[in-house]
């Protein structure tokens, strides 16, 4: 009798531990984090710097030479910048002058993101203006929305969207498109 008692109790145990590891295993839940642990990658600031120059070279060539009041790096490729003025130097030889409010700059691939009014000039000739402006500059294309204006030699383009390259020369318009050619156009 002794020895059924002490089985007994070892069985109970046994049967209680295989129960709570079950639960365990099967049962719980890890709790999903709250808005005071959730932090994206790209929301977390690595450093601020105040009026300087953005200045970026590869394989021996200047790519840019932006000043900017406001420059805030989100990671070693994001980098965000206010109050923009500078250089773009073109693969033909051209010099692009960009002036925006703001701007998002991804760094190792060569892409911009220009906004809150957004003027250029090419050193040799053309003229564009709008809200907001994207530059794939590896692939050399340039999106502008938000009432672009485009000014090349003797033409002008007006559009809520053109898709063009960074010599301004062959365009896509999209919506309230407009294009004159044969005058001499102001560019402002």
């Amino acid at each position: 009798m002794k020895n059924k008692n002490t089985i007994l109790m070892v069985a109970a145990g046994m049967a209680m531990l295989f129960l709570i590891f079950a639960w365990l295993f099967w049962g719980s839940k890890v709790p999903e984090p709250t808005d005071k642990t959730k932090k994206s990658y790209n929301d977390v600031v690595q450093a601020t710097v105040q009026n300087t120059v953005l200045d970026r070279d590869a394989n021996g060539k200047k790519l840019w030479n932006v000043k900017a009041a406001s420059v805030t790096q989100f990671s070693e490729d994001i980098v965000t910048a206010k109050d923009l003025d500078g250089i773009i130097y073109l693969s033909n030889g051209d010099e692009m002058y960009v002036k925006a409010k703001a701007g998002k700059m991804w760094v190792k691939t060569n892409v911009f993101e220009l906004s809150d009014g957004v003027t250029a000039r090419l050193k040799n000739g053309g003229f564009l203006k709008a809200e907001k402006v994207q530059w794939d500059q590896p692939r050399d294309i340039l999106t502008a929305t938000g009432a672009v204006k485009v000014v090349k030699d003797d033409m002008l383009a007006q559009a809520e969207k053109i898709v063009t390259s960074s010599k301004l020369k062959h365009f896509k318009l999209n919506t309230k498109a407009h294009v004159e050619r044969g005058g001499h156009y102001e560019e402002k």
